[in-house]
C-alpha cells in the first residue's frame, strides 16, 4: 500500500490551516521515484503537514502546480523517535521518512554533496522537534560526516564573540548586556545569545533579536 497523502491541484500557494504555520521549505529538492516529466518546485514543512508542490514539464511555459500533502501525525514513532533517516546518493542526501502506510523519499540536489546533507540535517532536526521537541540524532550523526562541521562551530564562537554590537551600536560586552536563552518565533528552537543581538536560527533561517 502506498503512502496516504491530501492531493490539492491546481495551487499556485498552499492553503494553511488557521491554525498552521510555516517552519522551513526547500526548492532543490525532487521527490524520489517520480517520473522525469514531473518537476519539484517546494518541499514545505508546517507544524502540521509536509507538502511537496510539483509540476508536469511543458515544451512551453508551465504546467499547473500540485501539491501533495504529508501529515506529521501519519509519521511513524519508534521509542518517542520520529521515523525519518538520511540516505547518502553519489552526489547528493536523501531524507527517507517513514509514514503508517509507506515511506516517501526526497533528495535535496545542492550545489555540493555536504550542502545536501546540511539540507537533510536541518529538515531532520526541525521535523524532529514539531513532534518531539527535541532535535534529531540522526541530524547530529550526519553533520558528523560534513567537512569542516567541526571548524565552522569553532569559528562560529569566534565570529559571535568579535561580533558584539547590536545595530544601535551598544556594545554587548561591556556590562550591561546579559546573555539570554529563548524560542526562535519561527521554529520554536532554543536560541542563546546576548541580550540585544540579532540571530538567524539554525534551523529555519528567521532573523530575529534576542529579548
Amino acid at each position: 500500500m502506498g503512502v496516504e497523502y491530501q492531493k490539492e491541484l491546481d495551487m499556485e500557494d498552499y492553503r494553511y490551516g488557521s491554525d498552521e504555520t510555516k517552519v522551513l521549505s526547500d526548492s532543490d529538492v525532487r521527490r524520489c521515484g517520480d517520473p522525469s516529466s514531473q518537476i519539484g518546485r517546494e518541499l514545505l514543512l508546517t507544524n502540521q503537514n509536509i507538502v511537496y508542490t510539483w509540476e508536469i514539464r511543458k515544451l512551453i511555459g508551465h504546467g499547473a502546480r500540485q501539491s501533495d500533502t504529508y501529515p506529521l501525525s501519519h509519521l511513524k514513532m519508534v521509542d518517542g523517535v520520529a521515523q525519518a533517516k538520511y540516505t547518502e546518493e553519489t552526489y547528493s542526501a536523501k531524507l527517507d521518512l517513514f509514514f503508517i502506510g509507506g515511506t516517501v523519499s526526497f533528495e535535496f540536489r545542492k550545489d555540493s554533496k555536504d550542502s545536501s546533507k546540511r539540507a537533510v540535517a536541518q529538515w531532520l532536526d526541525a521535523i524532529s522537534r514539531q513532534l518531539t521537541g527535541r532535535p534529531s540524532e540522526e541530524a547530529a550523526k550526519l553533520r558528523k560526516t560534513i567537512f569542516g562541521v567541526e571548524m565552522f562551530a569553532g569559528a562560529l564562537k569566534g565570529t559571535i564573540d568579535s561580533f558584539t554590537k547590536t545595530f544601535s551600536g551598544r556594545d554587548l560586552d561591556d556590562g550591561s548586556a546579559k546573555t539570554v536563552t529563548s524560542k526562535c518565533v519561527g521554529c520554536r528552537a532554543p536560541l542563546t545569545g546576548r541580550q540585544g543581538a540579532n540571530v538567524r536560527c539554525r534551523y529555519c533561517d528567521t532573523g530575529q533579536t534576542l529579548q
